[in-house]
C-alpha cells in the first residue's frame, strides 16, 4: 500500500495567515466531505504535483492530517493558482466515503484513427471532452478511452450508448447523445463566404454598449471583492 501523503494541521487565520504560509512555500487547503468535519491544512507547494501523481487513474489519494490516527481517501476538488505567477494559492480536497456514490466527471481520451479524417480530410468534432458520472469511490476512474476507428464516413457518430463504461460507472446523459463525429472539410469559397457575412453583419459600436461594458466591469470588480472576502 502506498504511504499516505502527510498534511500539516493549521489554524484558519484569514488572508494574512494564508499569505504568510505562501511566503514559506506552503499552500493553505481545506479537507472536507459529506457529513464530515472540515479540517484546515497546509502542504508544501512542491507536493501538489505529487498529489496528482498519487491519484493515478482513479483520482483517489490517501492523505493523513497530522495528529489524526488514520489516513483517509480524498480526491482533488479544486486547485487555485495565481493568474500571473502560476503559483499555487489554495487547494480543496474532498474526503470520500467508500459506501457512498460520487457525482463527478470522467475525461474522455479519443484514440485510434478515423478513416473519415485520414482519407476524406474530415474534421473530428468532439461534442464532449468529459462525461458526468456516478459511481462508488472504488469504481472511480478519471479518464476513459474512446476509439474513433468506427468513424469511417461523415454519417457515422459515436453516441453515449456506444461507450462500454467501466463496471459500476453510469452517466445521466441520454443514450442517443452524440459524443463525437466527423464533419466534412470546408472549401475555401465557403470559408470566404462566412468571413464576408461576418464582416457585413457586424454591428457598429455605440455608446450604450460602452456603458454596458463599464457596468459589467464594475459588477465584475464587486464580484471579485465579494469572492476575495470569502477566500483566505
Amino acid at each position: 500500500m502506498t504511504a499516505a501523503i502527510a498534511l500539516e494541521q493549521r489554524t484558519p487565520g484569514g488572508k494574512v495567515s494564508a499569505r504568510a504560509l505562501r511566503k514559506q512555500s506552503l499552500v493553505p487547503g481545506v479537507l472536507y466531505g459529506d457529513h464530515i468535519e472540515s479540517r484546515h491544512f497546509a502542504i508544501a507547494a512542491n507536493q501538489i504535483p505529487t498529489l496528482y501523481r498519487a491519484g493515478g487513474s482513479s483520482g483517489l489519494i490517501d492523505v493523513q492530517v497530522a495528529g489524526e490516527k488514520d489516513a483517509v481517501k480524498a480526491i482533488i476538488q479544486h486547485v487555485e493558482r495565481d493568474a500571473v505567477s502560476g503559483m499555487y494559492e489554495h487547494i480543496d480536497l474532498y474526503q470520500v466515503r467508500m459506501d457512498r456514490k460520487l457525482h463527478t466527471e470522467m475525461h474522455l481520451d479519443f484514440i485510434g484513427e478515423s478513416i473519415a479524417v485520414k482519407d476524406l480530410a474530415g474534421i473530428l468534432v468532439k461534442q464532449h471532452d468529459v462525461l458526468p458520472i456516478e459511481c462508488l469511490p472504488a469504481d472511480l476512474v478519471n479518464h476513459f478511452e474512446v476509439s474513433i476507428e468506427s468513424l469511417k464516413t461523415f454519417e457515422d457518430v459515436i453516441r453515449v450508448r456506444d461507450l462500454a463504461l467501466p463496471t459500476g460507472v453510469v452517466t445521466d446523459l441520454p443514450g442517443d447523445e452524440i459524443i463525437a463525429a466527423v464533419s466534412e472539410p470546408r472549401s475555401e469559397e465557403e470559408l470566404n463566404a462566412d468571413l464576408s457575412t461576418e464582416v457585413t453583419t457586424k454591428d457598429p459600436e455605440v455608446l450604450t454598449e460602452k456603458k454596458k461594458e463599464e457596468g459589467e466591469g464594475a459588477e465584475a470588480i464587486n464580484s471579485g471583492k465579494e469572492a476575495e472576502s470569502k477566500k483566505e
